[in-house]
């Protein structure tokens, strides 16, 4: 992948997850500040999934039709116009409405995923697909902290807490939007049509493909499986250093920051040489243990400096397994669906994303820090023993071209 592109990409979708981080991490104090319920704010911050769930693959499958940079830059403005609307929100419709069109464009990483499938060779894969994990990293190094600041400020000026990170992140998405349009160049092949027009996740050919190789599906599964315990962690590990460590907005913002390094460190840096060293079902499977570890050991903490050594754990599992495992999407399909599958992988994430919030926030009413920890873990444990088996799995040959 030659390194304008993988530049220009990486600033694109770096400077669109900014504003990400800036918005996810307090969108429940806000909703709360709009008088939304428990229930509510959980429908809040769902709906954002549930729009990629069913715009992931969407996107992925037009991105095999008409090209990645013309989905990109749509899906690009739809982020812009989510952010705004954060922005002025001043009651719990708008609030929910700036998620949905958010949501919407937020759904552009399975084809960013692809446009980097296109762009690298099956052995410099997993490095190219860090890219993205990287990115995500380091919106939530810079999100938070300048979510809060500038929140800190709005407040203190007389405005509502979410009218400037909502303008801020509204502009960093116009900025990245300006950049894809004016510098980032297209990467499909002319050559490469998906073999059906439908959306992935509404095409029963792609699900078959799913379910009968047996690589592909295991992959699938345990990315399911492992976003299901992680995105309810992050809900959880809310409630819980509220509730145990009394952490405030800005504890969780230096907290989710210190999670945040550790995975760019890993998916910025260190996950190519890793993956020619051991290879990506390796990893998956190191990734797995180490959430398991993590996740396990978070109810026994009572100490604030030993809830970052576990959360070093998780953070170790997260670096590893989602490039990893996005890597594999591609290796087990052809190159002609790798926009489709990693869009379908993309939307069941998100699906994984919406319901495990509000599994890990059942087991927390029903056992506190004990059943929502516990619970992911075996959910992560289930996926360890899934990433053993892959590897004696063998790739798709006509994916490794």
């Amino acid at each position: 992948m030659k390194k304008t592109s993988l530049a220009v990409l990486f600033l694109t979708v770096f400077i669109d997850l900014i504003g990400f981080g800036m918005v996810i991490p307090f969108l429940s104090f806000y909703a709360r500040e709009y008088g939304a319920s428990g229930t509510t704010v959980g429908m809040v911050v769902g709906i954002y999934s549930i729009m990629q769930f069913f715009f992931a693959p969407v996107w992925g499958r037009m991105s095999d039709r008409i090209g990645r940079r013309p989905v990109i830059l749509i899906s690009l403005t739809a982020s812009c116009a989510g952010y705004f609307l954060f922005a002025v929100s001043r009651s719990l419709t708008l609030l929910f409405l700036s998620r949905v069109v958010a949501g919407a464009g937020g759904a552009n990483i399975g084809t960013a995923q692809a446009y980097i499938a296109d762009k690298t060779t099956p052995e410099n894969r997993a490095k190219g697909m860090g890219i993205i994990g990287a990115a995500f990293g380091m919106g939530f190094i810079l999100g938070p902290p300048l979510s809060g600041i500038l929140s800190h400020l709005g407040t203190k000026h007389g405005f509502a807490g979410n009218l400037l990170p909502g303008v801020a992140a509204g502009s960093l998405s116009l900025i990245a939007l300006l950049i894809a349009f004016f510098v980032l160049g297209e990467s499909k092949a002319p050559d490469l049509q998906p073999r059906s027009g439908a959306p992935p996740q509404f095409d029963s050919r792609v699900w078959h493909e799913v379910a009968t190789h047996g690589l592909l599906f295991a992959v699938i599964a345990t990315l399911f499986i492992t976003l299901l315990a992680v995105s309810g962690m992050e809900t959880s590990v809310t409630l819980h250093a509220r509730d145990r460590f009394h952490f405030a907005q800005l504890d969780l913002a230096w907290f989710f920051l210190f999670m945040g390094l550790i995975v760019a460190t890993i998916q910025g840096g260190l996950i190519g040489r890793l993956a020619k060293r051991f290879g990506e079902k390796t990893l998956v499977a190191v990734g797995a243990a180490s959430f398991t570890i993590g996740l396990a050991l978070v109810p026994l903490v009572w100490r604030v400096p030993l809830l970052y050594v576990v959360a070093f754990f998780i953070a170790v599992g997260q670096g590893l397994s989602y490039p990893s495992l996005t890597s594999l999407v591609t290796k087990a399909s052809p190159p002609n669906e790798h926009g489709s599958m990693l869009g379908l992988a993309s939307g069941i994430g998100s699906l994984a994303r919406f319901l495990g919030p509000i599994w890990c926030g059942f087991l927390y009413d029903l056992a506190q820090a004990r059943g929502a920890f516990y619970g992911s873990a075996v959910l992560t444990a289930i996926a360890f023993f899934i990433a053993l088996r892959m590897r004696n799995q063998p790739l798709l040959t006509e994916g490794a071209g």
